[in-house]
């Protein structure tokens, strides 16, 4: 390991047990080695993309740290509860929860949006979460507290047009975090979110981007490109973020520097949302 790594790797602190990390794309999966690079052995969880967990895997044993991939459906309740329970009884402690899935976001305007995919985001996701945390709870009480932590939407505090299948089943869990800080508080358990802007994705930089875009052709070519510079218009830092910046903050909310803070959002979003 690097001088630079082990600085990073002292920075945080967590106590004796395991994280459990919902996701393994860009974001889940920088969140994961950020956690591991800690030292907290971390189970993360993938859908159907098992080349890329087990790559995430590989390179985080690799690096001296402890990761295991777990297939897992969030719309199924039982191995929700059992991927909980289990990961608990494994390291002995569960101190660590964190949800960063979600299904594919089509960009579609509301006028547009057929109620059946907007039932299907909010069954995939609003209820994934709600299930992950609702069995959480219990176990991280008998292990003494811990935290809770969810990657929602820069786009619930500013307006995005045709993203509202990201936005309104978002708007539910960043609810879903504020009760949970609100009742559970007093026995140590701390529920934050960070809402997520641009991070990461197909683009490195705005000139990535505008290329990207230009070369685009059809009918969303237009839009996607007056959407694309609506957004580069507000973030005031001229860049898109990265995934490790994102779980940066998210290992933060999760450590034990954290321990006054719950019922919080700290932003990834580059200032887009000031």
């Amino acid at each position: 390991m690097t001088a630079a790594a082990e600085r990073a790797r002292l920075a945080l602190t967590f106590p004796p047990g395991a994280a459990l990390v919902a996701g393994s794309g860009n974001i889940g999966g920088a969140v994961t080695r950020r956690l591991a690079l800690a030292g907290v052995p971390v189970v993360f969880t993938y859908r159907s993309n098992t080349g890329r967990a087990q790559s995430i895997q590989r390179e985080i044993v690799a690096g001296g740290g402890e990761a295991h991939a777990l297939q897992l459906d969030f719309e199924d309740e039982a191995a929700v509860k059992l991927a909980v329970t289990e990961t608990a009884a494994r390291f002995g402690r569960l101190h660590t929860v964190v949800y960063c899935s979600g299904p594919y976001i089509p960009f579609l305007r509301v006028r547009d949006m057929p109620p059946r995919p907007l039932a299907r985001h909010f069954q995939a996701d609003t209820l994934g979460c709600f299930r992950l945390f609702h069995h959480a709870i219990p176990i991280l009480e008998a292990g003494g507290g811990g935290s809770l932590t969810a990657c929602v939407s820069m786009a619930n505090h500013r307006a995005l047009d045709t993203d509202g299948l990201s936005a309104i089943p978002k708007a539910a869990v960043e609810s879903l975090v504020r009760q949970i800080a609100a009742e559970e508080a007093a026995i140590g358990i701390r529920a934050n979110a960070v809402p997520i802007g641009w991070v990461g994705g197909f683009a490195n930089s705005f000139e990535e981007a505008r290329a990207y875009t230009q070369a685009m052709t059809g009918p969303e070519a237009v839009p996607t490109r007056a959407l694309m510079e609506k957004i580069m218009s507000w973030i005031r830092m001229g860049r898109p973020g990265t995934g490790e910046e994102a779980a940066n903050i998210v290992a933060f909310l999760a450590s034990e520097q954290a321990s006054y803070v719950t019922g919080c959002l700290i932003p990834a979003d580059g200032g887009a949302t000031l």
